[in-house]
């Protein structure tokens, strides 16, 4: 009784304890895993611009980087060869970290990464009303840390965690329509996340058909009100970013969808093959969404989650920490599973979630990959899953007006 009373002290000093050793330990991982560092060019934009003025974009803070790098024994990202090439508005993102000592900062960012990859997996159980009970879902909360892609994503300090995160949260705003914040988080995760936009489409027409407009509003707002400061205070920055852009991205060979992927795997018509399946995809997902803004409930659930699934499909480079989006379609499965069987469903949905995380790690013993680019296993086999469960639930959640059991449960009483 007495902790339920002091719960509003005690709760947030345990949070922040515990937030506080996690920076402890990334501390210690840091030091002892010295990997590809994709946070090190963003902190140090911000440093050298709040210090000497330079340039995000400039050969001086990239030289500056690569120091930087060198000095902790670190690598650049494959991909970003340790340039700052996101849009100017982000360094104020990363200004506030920027006045701690790098370790330090580096340390605390693998503490953000860490949260945002717990509180994506609560968000997408929450989401999609998954029925299990709360100490269930913060143990899967948990459990994803240590699935071998996301703690890839820790190690490496993918600065993406966090606006995945921030992604997965504007769409459970949007359904419970709250279309502001959702436009204001969607905004602030566009370039991270560009996928985001379709989904930004998708709720600007779903919360159009009930004449909301606040999504589109806060959306275009706020971009337009950081377009402008970052104008106001990088004067000349697009130039220098397409400059950057350029460098880095000469050519279209970098783009490594997971429908590549797919078409790697015929390696003698792999890039027909990659084509004709995005083509297809998004076909698919365009006659899925005809008629969207008239759904309502479970059956705009199932089509939101299906979008998930194959807009995942489309994600540039093959990212790991896009895994994240399919824990809501995931979770969705487990709940029409544990609604149509309690018990021994529930037992499924365990017996997956851990063969899951079993199945990627016995991967990476294999291949000891540490590098951003995953092997198909690793890219394939959740979307792959789910897709799969959620085509075989698509009558139970879209036809049937309830979950069968509910209807059940009515006539019992």
């Amino acid at each position: 009784m007495f902790l339920k009373k002091t719960a509003n002290i005690w709760f947030p000093i345990l949070i922040i304890l515990a937030l506080v050793g996690a920076t402890f330990v990334n501390l210690r991982l840091a030091s002892t895993f010295q990997l590809q560092d994709d946070f090190a060019p963003r902190w140090m934009a911000a440093r050298e611009w709040m210090r000497t003025g330079a340039s995000p974009y400039s050969d001086s803070t990239h030289n500056a980087t690569v120091d930087l790098l060198n000095a902790n024994g670190n690598e650049p990202n494959s991909l970003t060869q340790g340039r700052f090439f996101d849009p100017a508005w982000y360094v104020l993102f990363y200004l506030p970290i920027s006045f701690v000592p790098y370790p330090v900062a580096r340390a605390i960012w693998m503490t953000l990464v860490e949260l945002s990859l717990m509180l994506s997996v609560f968000v997408s159980a929450r989401m999609v009303g998954l029925k299990l009970h709360v100490a269930e879902i913060l143990i899967m909360s948990f459990l994803a840390l240590v699935f071998y892609p996301l703690f890839k994503s820790v190690l490496t300090i993918n600065v993406s965690a966090p606006y995945v995160f921030l992604t997965l949260l504007g769409v459970y705003l949007a359904r419970e329509r709250q279309g502001t914040i959702a436009g204001l988080l969607f905004a602030l995760s566009l370039w991270m996340v560009p996928l985001s936009f379709f989904l930004f489409v998708l709720f600007l027409i779903w919360l159009g058909a009930r004449r909301e407009g606040s999504l589109a509003k806060i959306y275009f707002s706020t971009l337009a009100f950081l377009m402008v400061v970052s104008l106001i205070l990088f004067p000349g920055w697009t130039a220098e970013w397409f400059a950057t852009y350029l460098r880095i991205f000469p050519d279209f060979s970098w783009v490594r969808t997971p429908l590549v992927v797919v078409g790697e795997l015929f390696p003698g018509a792999s890039m027909q093959i990659a084509i004709t399946l995005s083509l297809v995809t998004l076909i698919m997902m365009l006659v899925e969404w005809y008629g969207i803004g008239e759904r309502e409930g479970r059956g705009f659930h199932w089509k939101l989650m299906l979008s998930l699934n194959l807009l995942y499909l489309f994600n540039l480079t093959s990212d790991g920490i896009y895994l994240l989006w399919l824990f809501a379609p995931l979770f969705s499965v487990y709940k029409y599973l544990t609604e149509k069987w309690r018990v021994s469903g529930k037992i499924i949905a365990w017996a997956t979630y851990l063969a899951l995380i079993f199945i990627h790690w016995r991967r990476f013993q294999l291949t000891q990959n540490w590098l951003p680019e995953e092997s198909a296993l690793v890219i394939l086999l959740m979307p792959l899953i789910t897709l799969f469960g959620l085509q075989w639930f698509r009558w139970w959640a879209t036809v049937s007006p309830k979950a069968l059991i509910d209807s059940i449960k009515l006539k019992e009483k």
